[in-house]
């Protein structure tokens, strides 16, 4: 291991240091996913107050910039710039690593959205959902102004929704909401609940 560090140029040395705490961080949501913590994906980069434009470029559970996309582009991008720069200019490779990144980002954005479409379609009855507890995954918009997502156990499986709120207050990450009511899209009506429940036992 020392000698492979010590046989990197120093631009390599800096694609690695990106590529291998990404490389264990995907490691580690893998395997908590594997064994039933469904919520691996430690939130949305729109967790942060005020930076809106994080929480989704779409509004049907689009959602580009989330932990687990992150976590992805910056593994690929690292390990395709260190393997790159062995043959191709650093310019070129690093051009290069830089589009793999950005294209992997977004192939998670479009896979999650089409997970979470199925999970929604599938064999789950989505309206089991109405008078449930949920927890907010991506921060969902005040007074019905957009599209953020809560996860739920929903007939005995874990799954994440598209939610919307009338609530005058934006909903954030961590916040425990009430569904009460799912619109003709499948998208959950949800409400802020009085007192936040931190245990999460009403998830079920």
């Amino acid at each position: 291991m020392i000698a492979w560090w010590n046989g990197l140029e120093t631009i390599q040395q800096v694609f690695a240091l990106i590529a291998i705490p990404a490389t264990l961080v995907m490691l580690i949501q893998t395997v908590m996913l594997l064994i039933g913590f469904g919520d691996t994906d430690g939130g949305d980069v729109g967790d942060i107050d005020g930076d809106e434009i994080f929480e989704g470029v779409e509004g049907d559970g689009f959602v580009l910039f989330s932990v687990r996309g992150i976590v992805s582009m910056l593994t690929v991008m690292g390990w395709s710039a260190v393997a790159l720069l062995e043959t191709l200019a650093p310019w070129l490779a690093v051009s290069i690593a830089v589009v793999l990144g950005f294209a992997t980002l977004f192939g998670m954005a479009f896979l999650m959205r089409a997970v979470s479409k199925l999970q929604s379609s599938g064999n789950i009855d989505v309206g089991n959902a109405v008078g449930k507890v949920a927890k907010v995954y991506i921060p969902i918009p005040a007074a019905g102004k957009g599209c953020g997502k809560v996860t739920i156990t929903l007939q005995e499986t874990y799954s994440e929704f598209s939610a919307i709120t009338t609530a005058s207050e934006k909903l954030k990450t961590g916040a425990y909401v009430r569904v009460v009511a799912v619109d003709g899209t499948g998208t959950l009506v949800v409400e802020p609940l009085v007192e936040e429940k931190a245990g999460g036992k009403d998830e079920k």
